[in-house]
């Protein structure tokens, strides 16, 4: 890099230092100069070259092993994965281009030949050879699935003193994500793509597109990007293999590797406090032959941990009540507030009197050390993600951000400056795993429901609710055409399928699409019902059709009716021209007790529905026929926003018959009714 250049970029640096805007961007672009290279795969392999720093970018060309390339810059994907941006030629024509590559299949070399075999034409396609070679085999020999065996192959030939365990974990691959997708288990940061996030029920309320926080800014990985995480073969690779590694001392492991893992943090050269001065990197190096934790995991794990300004209340020694008090590895730091979390983690540090930074430091590399290693969680992966049996799966995790293992390792590698040693990686291997690595890729937001759903202001049947797709409506002949609205609940999703529709006489089928930002669909269909014209009483305007009751009021809804009432008591005391019947919410012909969002259903002599009016009992806020402490906690989850009451069911919920909807008030008229304090009112 030219001087000027240097010096432009320092500036520039420097500025966004000053007003605390930096942005970390995990796709940022660093320049440094050209560099000769080939790629470097197995033979019968090609390497895809992109159009951008990702597998979600376009294959430009397919290189050959031996490929002679020129890298010209560098780039991390979203998952902090190495790119190089190339430029090569194409053998067909000569003709010169730029793309990218992932750096595991690159080796940087000085003056190279072009000795590629396979045309790189963009258009060929190539198929995947079986591979033969003596290490491929050994590696099959050692339990390896195929699916590992190119990207360590390609590993071994470009670091020939590097070796691969298979650990045989014995454990299905669906079985240890189940129990890994347990809510609170594994979190990504709320501030994270939507894609990334769990849609499972408790950790998201899809009706208010909010999701649980487990910590503070922290919420439940959805499953992809869990599998993304989990899945070794995402990680074989010279930036990420570092996960694999044992995290036991290693002597091979330097004082200028450490430095170079605590570079441009706060933990870099010598610091100064009021209580202590501390040459961190010097301080790590010693504490990892005493403790017996390599001293990279140190450096990693405090740099993961604390971050990069390391400005955390749980090692600046001045939280109130906790002066003097540090805890650099987070142990025993959680709870659903910062406060909570922070004396919970420096109340440990108390109790261990780690009383200075180095105390800390040391005091939590042997607790990693007898709490992990020697339980035989001894790499970072295995740190994060415990595989040691069927029942320890997703419990004794040492940090609950997925990705944790994945920054932690590449952390780790960065500290080597020579990748040459004698490395041994111990890999995981799960039963039943995908043909492929589990791939992820950000798409934004997955909801794709409906906030609500009109046609002309006539009631649905059933009533509208976000997860029912589909309904029924029943008009005169005289409504020759109707308006469909829908509003979705994220603002990010697109609904198509609304407007005017002109109707014919009998069935008219409307579909209306929800697709969500991340591009998937669902549909909700409307089945309309145009009567024909001189059928009388078939309006659903009134939505009554002239059923009457001597017991019963009949209006918007059915109301009048006590908890627990027999079904064949209730409807012999409706009467109407038509033929009546009781349904329950899903349409389906009803028996036992009658309950809110019951339906009655009126039928003209051909056995068309005409009618539908649909039953409230108040106090029956979860449809069941009775008042139970069951409705009151369903109210309660209205009331505080984790659940959401709409429709005939919100009508219920009005126990003291206020017509203000959901409140306190109805939940104490509830809790007198179940106590036998004062029957509600019906």
């Amino acid at each position: 890099m030219k001087k000027k250049y240097k010096i432009l970029f320092s500036i520039i640096i420097m500025f966004s230092l000053l007003v605390g805007q930096i942005y970390v961007n995990p796709t940022w672009v660093y320049a440094y100069e050209e560099k000769a290279a080939l790629i470097v795969c197995t033979e019968g392999e090609v390497v895809a070259a992109r159009s951008g720093p990702g597998t979600e970018y376009e294959i430009q060309h397919n290189l050959a092993n031996g490929k002679v390339i020129t890298i010209l810059d560098e780039a991390y994907d979203t998952n902090n994965m190495l790119w190089y941006k190339i430029r090569y030629n194409l053998i067909k024509d000569n003709s010169e281009c730029v793309s990218y590559v992932r750096s595991d299949f690159v080796s940087i070399t000085g003056d190279v030949t072009d000795n590629g075999t396979l045309p790189d034409d963009e258009m060929a396609q190539y198929s995947v050879m079986t591979l033969s070679e003596p290490y491929a085999q050994q590696l099959r020999n050692i339990g390896f699935p195929e699916s590992y065996i190119p990207n360590l192959v390609a590993l071994h030939t470009k670091y020939p003193n590097w070796t691969f365990t298979a650990q045989n974990t014995g454990l299905d691959w669906n079985t240890v994500l189940d129990k890994e997708m347990r809510n609170g288990v594994n979190l990504v940061q709320s501030s994270d793509d939507d894609a990334k996030k769990s849609t499972n029920s408790g950790a998201y309320n899809l009706y208010t597109n909010k999701w649980t926080e487990y910590e503070t800014g922290w919420v439940a990985v959805g499953r992809d990007y869990l599998a993304y995480c989990m899945d070794p073969r995402n990680f074989l690779n010279e930036t990420s293999i570092y996960m694999f590694e044992n995290i036991s001392y290693n002597p091979n492991q330097s004082l200028a590797g450490v430095q170079s893992i605590v570079a441009g943090t706060f933990m870099e050269g010598t610091q100064d406090y009021s209580n202590e001065s501390i040459d961190y990197a010097s301080s790590i190096y010693g504490i990892a032959q005493t403790s017996g934790v390599s001293s990279y995991h140190i450096a990693s794990k405090i740099k993961q941990e604390q971050g990069i300004d390391g400005i955390s209340p749980l090692i600046s020694g001045t939280y109130a009540g906790f002066e003097g008090y540090y805890n650099f590895f987070n142990f025993n730091a959680y709870g659903s507030t910062e406060d909570a979390i922070y004396r919970r983690g420096l109340t440990y540090a108390k109790n261990q009197e780690w009383s200075s930074r180095y105390l800390s430091i040391l005091g939590g590399a042997n607790k990693v050390k007898s709490d992990y290693i020697d339980r035989g969680q001894n790499t970072i992966y295995l740190e994060k993600f415990n595989v040691s049996s069927e029942a320890a799966i997703g419990t004794h995790q040492y940090m609950s951000n997925v990705s944790g293992a994945i920054s932690e390792g590449q952390s780790v590698g960065k500290g080597y400056t020579d990748k040459n040693q004698a490395f041994n990686f111990v890999i995981p291997v799960y039963a039943n795993m995908p043909e492929k690595a589990c791939s992820f890729t950000i798409s934004g937001n997955p909801n794709n429901y409906l906030s609500s759903l009109a046609i002309s202001g006539l009631p649905l049947t059933p009533g509208f609710d976000a997860t029912r797709e589909s309904y029924s409506v029943v008009v005169d002949n005289s409504v020759s055409s109707i308006i469909v609205s829908a509003t979705p609940i994220v603002g990010t999703s697109t609904v198509s399928g609304t407007g005017t529709y002109n109707l014919n006489v009998g069935t008219n089928t409307i579909q209306v699409v929800c697709k969500s930002q991340s591009g998937s669909p669902r549909t909700y269909t409307i089945t309309v019902s145009r009567l024909e014209q001189g059928v009388s009483g078939g309006s659903v305007v009134d939505g009554s059709a002239g059923i009457t009751s001597s017991v019963y009021s009949v209006g918007t809804y059915i109301t009048g009716v006590q908890p627990g009432t027999d079904a064949g008591a209730f409807m012999s005391s409706l009467s109407s021209s038509y033929t009546l019947k009781l349904l329950d919410a899903s349409g389906n012909e009803k028996t036992g007790t009658v309950a809110t969002g019951n339906i009655v259903a009126a039928y003209d002599g051909s056995g068309n529905q005409v009618a539908a009016v649909k039953v409230v009992i108040y106090g029956d806020v979860n449809g069941d026929g009775t008042v139970s402490v069951l409705d009151m906690i369903k109210m309660n989850r209205h009331i505080i926003g984790s659940g959401s009451l709409t429709n005939e069911y919100l009508e219920a919920a009005d126990a003291n018959r206020r017509g203000d909807g959901a409140t306190v008030l109805d939940m104490i008229v509830m809790n007198n009714h179940i106590t036998g304090k004062k029957v509600i009112s019906q």
